[in-house]
């Protein structure tokens, strides 16, 4: 479990003293055939730990999975070829969120705080879809708008409002083909923005125009990630918003 559920168990009761040293005990690694699991990793930064699924087997990514969820409440399997099989494994077991990108496997934890997500278009989506899953896996609320690129700048301005009334502590913006949405956003807002560069586009160096616009912009509250990192934008964006209510 991550250190807010564990300090809220103690802090409600609900675990005592001797129950909570060995959620800080320096027995951090857990060693099998395929995998060296760093099984204390949550509770250290906060967030549920994430399994790369890109290149590992379906067998691969449910063993490590399965090591994982003896001590936590939830595991995120991230860019996996297999989640039909991992699902199918699990989903009698478990509840499970799906996206194009990530599985999330176990049960979500109570909400606390408040990120801002927008996407410039559609062809976008799998990355939101990362994005929004990533941040309720951390236990943060999604203030969610898709398809809200500059072709049409007012579309955006109805977003930007519901996330300020909402006290989102943070903005994602996930952007294609020039990536302008992501400065735009950052001059209306008095926050954080990250800016997410997918590999949506067409003709010379499409799949990096976003990238490099993004990192070009002059607005100082926008920081990028690499393209199509949509869960490494949810965890900095989540931890933001979490780090807030403390």
């Amino acid at each position: 479990m991550t250190f807010d559920e564990l300090f809220d168990k103690i802090r409600d009761g609900e675990m005592n003293r001797h129950e909570a040293k060995k959620h800080f005990s320096l027995d951090w690694i857990q060693t099998a055939q395929n995998y060296i699991a760093d099984v204390n990793r949550g509770s250290r930064i906060n967030i549920p730990e994430i399994i790369y699924g890109e290149y590992k087997t379906a067998d691969q990514c449910i063993e490590i999975a399965n090591a994982l969820l003896e001590r936590h409440p939830r595991v995120l399997i991230s860019r996996s070829p297999h989640n039909g099989a991992i699902v199918s494994h699990y989903q009698d077991r478990y509840p499970i969120l799906e996206s194009p990108n990530l599985l999330v496997i176990g049960n979500l934890p109570k909400t606390k705080g408040c990120v801002l997500v927008i996407s410039a278009g559609a062809a976008d989506h799998p990355i939101v879809a990362e994005c929004d899953l990533t941040l309720k896996s951390i236990g943060v609320e999604t203030v969610l708008f898709e398809d809200r690129g500059i072709a049409h700048p007012t579309r955006v301005l109805e977003a930007v409002k519901k996330g300020m009334e909402k006290d989102a502590a943070a903005v994602i913006v996930v952007a294609g083909m020039e990536g302008a949405l992501a400065p735009f956003v950052s001059s209306l807002v008095p926050l954080p923005v990250i800016g997410v560069p997918t590999s949506v586009g067409y003709g010379f160096r499409a799949k990096e125009a976003a990238l490099t616009s993004m990192l070009a912009s002059c607005a100082p509250n926008l920081t990028v990630v690499n393209i199509d990192g949509g869960v490494r934008a949810a965890v900095v964006a989540g931890l933001i918003a979490k780090n807030r209510q403390d």
